[in-house]
């Protein structure tokens, strides 16, 4: 071994420590947050009462019966099984797991580039993928283990297949299945081979053996849906599938969504209601900004095709769940505008090192600073969430243990954008409640609000109970099996402001709400 190579070696070591710690120590602060959401119901799903059982997981699908994700419950249930019930484990082996991801966005980048000094352009790559701040929904909810798993095995088969010199390896195929069983944003894999062979295999730009490259993965992509069909009758997108439900437009649509949260993080829900109340404005920008980067990459396409195949990584990975906007659906092909933003930086003409270097470390202050900025909403509203539901529990717990319910009109789905009870409450409310026996728990409605202690107007008017919320809070409806309705009353900008129900439908229950910060019975009924 040549001291370069040992040199070279020595300097991705360090790098890839550095990347590790950095990407942990930004998320440490977040092992401080309870059980929220449906993080209960996940784990409880994938419980098993022995290791022996934990083969189980294999044999069942997720949530409606429609996915087949069987790697992370697998993982699920090996983490419960050891840890239990400790929040704080969950949050550490979230974090971890990111870690690593970062570390291989830089090994592949920089395996990519070939750049063997200074490799600037990978590292900050991964950096900036380590702190991007809307990546706190896919890094710090355990319910989104399925994308974390699928990024470290998608980016390992990524990895190998590169070090293979951009030929198929049993290794690389390998991780592209434990992809697959982890989540079906993994279907790009081939695309995305196919674009590292036509950019980076000599002779380059060669389509027919980029194509020729990426077919055995196809195969196998095939060969996973059959199997799918066959073994569980389950095909990618069902009837039933929220996936579904999508034509083009909306996938056009979700695209400019997804451009624009991930170019402006810090401002998700002005883009979003932007996009969807302006759409000719938003449409006229996304056109003459598409105009502009298109002009940009024919005049440069010969020096810049490496910005062409970031830019078409972040594209196409994102193509198998483009027809939904959610927002950890970028955890992985936010890879591709991460590299593309460090390798912009990095190769501006005319721009000493230092310019450039002091560029990316304020841009990369300003997404850690964002980010630390989410993980403090998520610790607040999550802990004083759960604490006023705790309270709730043990100021009205022999009334619900002897009626064996709860009935809620409303309680807080999002806090800020944070998600504390929106899914899942019944598992969640029962995990508090610490009864060993099942508490039926039916919830009528569920209140977006900017604050914890805003307020939900609950009244008795006219043999109905009415309820409101102001500024820009609103109310999302859910089926429930009791089959009450809420008939809505006023709309306002879009959002559902207004509500009543008849008093005859709930006649002789006892009702529950939520409002200012605090979980309380509806009296006087």
């Amino acid at each position: 071994m040549s001291l370069k190579t040992k040199l070279i070696g020595k300097q991705n070591l360090f790098s890839a420590v550095f990347i590790f710690l950095f990407a942990a120590s930004l998320y440490l602060p977040t092992t401080n947050i309870p059980f929220i959401n449906d993080e209960i119901y996940f784990i409880q799903r994938n419980k098993v009462q022995s290791l022996t059982g934990l083969y189980t997981l294999f044999n069942k699908k997720d949530y409606d019966g429609y996915y087949y994700r069987p790697l992370p419950d697998f993982i699920s249930g090996l983490i419960t099984y050891f840890f239990k019930y400790d929040s704080r484990y969950y949050r550490v082996f979230n974090l971890l797991l990111h870690s690593a991801a970062a570390v291989l966005v830089y090994f592949l980048i920089s395996m990519l580039l070939k750049i063997p000094d200074k490799n600037y352009i990978a590292l900050f790559a991964a950096l900036f993928f380590a702190a991007f701040p809307i990546h706190d929904y896919a890094v710090i909810w355990q319910t989104d283990l399925f994308d974390r798993i699928m990024m470290l095995f998608y980016i390992a088969g990524l990895i190998a297949y590169t070090r293979n010199n951009f030929k198929p390896a049993l290794s690389s195929i390998a991780f592209f299945i434990l992809s697959l069983l982890s989540k079906e944003m993994a279907f790009s894999f081939p695309l995305i081979i196919a674009l590292i062979y036509f950019f980076f295999c000599e002779p380059k730009f060669n389509i027919k053996r980029s194509l020729a490259s990426a077919a055995p993965y196809a195969a196998v992509a095939v060969l996973f849906i059959i199997a799918r069909i066959i073994l569980f009758n389950n095909d990618l997108f069902t009837a039933k599938d929220a996936h579904s439900t999508a034509g083009v437009m909306d996938v056009i649509k979700n695209y400019f969504l997804f451009s624009g949260i991930t170019v402006f993080p810090f401002f998700i829900r002005e883009v979003q209601n932007f996009i969807s109340t302006d759409k000719l404005p938003s449409l006229l920008s996304a056109g003459i900004a598409m105009i502009v980067f298109i002009a940009y990459l024919i005049r440069y396409r010969k020096k810049d095709y490496i910005l062409y195949f970031f830019i078409l990584f972040f594209i196409f990975a994102l193509a198998p769940a483009s027809r939904l906007l959610m927002r950890w659906y970028l955890y992985l092909p936010s890879i591709g505008f991460t590299a593309a933003l460090s390798y912009f930086i990095f190769t501006i003409p005319s721009k000493g090192l230092k310019v450039k270097l002091t560029a990316a470390i304020l841009i990369l202050v300003v997404y850690s600073a964002a980010l630390a900025q989410r993980e403090s909403l998520w610790i607040k509203y999550s802990n004083k969430s759960v604490k006023a539901l705790k309270s709730f529990i043990e100021k009205n717990r022999n009334e619900i243990s002897n009626n064996r319910e709860a009935v809620f009109l409303t309680i807080p789905a999002k806090v800020d954008d944070i998600p504390v009870f929106q899914l899942g409450f019944d598992y969640l409310f029962n995990y508090y409640m610490g009864s060993n026996d099942s508490i039926h728990v039916d919830v009528l409605s569920k209140s977006y609000v900017n604050h914890l202690e805003d307020t939900v107007n609950a009244e008795l008017a006219d043999g109905k109970i009415i309820m409101s919320q102001t500024d820009r809070n609103y109310f999302i409806l859910f089926n429930n099996e009791k089959n009450i309705k809420f008939e809505p009353l006023k709309i306002r900008n879009g959002n559902l402001s207004s509500l009543s129900i008849n008093l005859s439908e709930v006649k002789n229950k006892v009702l529950y709400t939520f409002s200012n910060g605090i979980f309380y019975k509806l009296e006087g009924l």
